[in-house]
């Protein structure tokens, strides 16, 4: 089995292999290079098989890591995947939160932030496909993972309370359900291939995740004049 290389390439490279021979590195460290070359390499591995037919030998050999130290670190293949799903939404988590900040109001951080996830699924199709549609694939405990990495965008949502007119009018669990909306979309057109031009959808997500706490009115402008500028 050869993994594709433009699938390889594109997913984010992980460390180098070790040297040769004596190194002198504390056991502790070989062992977490190594745990990072197997979880990056079941990324690239599912990004070019999927889930159910990747196998833990295509794994090792992506990764040039040994059986024994796979066995030695996961329990199994599903364990890996769940460590390198985590690490697929640590990168975007931290993506989004960090354009999020830059706006100076809500509406301002949503838009940097819906900017930067679609910015991130662009720049790298395969991973997106391996975190949204390989994730739901992969067995009850991967589906806890997704829901939970829903719940870290909930709080940056949850913000635009304090812009609404609407007060406590607003159903408690409003921007869960905004979240679990555009996840859903988002979903949808990564598993029909169209990951790549999600970029075109910003207005409208934007659009669905503001008009609940501003009212369409308010949420239309904003939308428009984010487009004319």
């Amino acid at each position: 089995m050869i993994i594709n290389s433009r699938v390889s390439r594109e997913v984010e490279a992980g460390p180098g292999r070790l040297p040769r021979g004596r190194h002198g590195l504390p056991a502790h460290v070989v062992q977490e290079h190594q745990r990072e070359r197997l979880i990056w390499a079941m990324v690239t591995a599912v990004a070019e098989h999927g889930y159910g037919a990747t196998t833990v030998g295509d794994v090792l050999e992506c990764s040039g890591v040994s059986r024994k130290t796979f066995y030695s670190i996961f329990n199994d293949k599903a364990e890996c995947f769940l460590c390198a799903y985590d690490a697929l939404v640590d990168v975007l988590a931290a993506r989004v939160t960090d354009a999020f900040v830059d706006g100076d109001e809500w509406s301002d951080q949503v838009r940097h932030g819906l900017q930067a996830l679609l910015d991130q699924f662009a720049e790298r199709p395969a991973e997106t496909r391996v975190g949204i549609v390989e994730g739901l694939a992969a067995g009850p405990l991967a589906f806890e993972r997704y829901d939970r990495a829903l719940q870290r965008f909930v709080p940056l949502l949850d913000l635009g309370r304090a812009e609404s007119p609407y007060g406590d009018e607003l159903p408690a669990n409003l921007s869960e359900t905004v979240v679990s909306g555009i996840a859903h979309l988002l979903h949808r057109r990564v598993s029909a291939g169209e990951t790549e031009e999600l970029s075109h959808e910003l207005d409208e997500l934007l659009y669905f995740a503001l008009a609940p706490y501003l009212g369409h009115t308010r949420a239309t402008h904003i939308v428009r004049m984010g487009s004319a500028g």
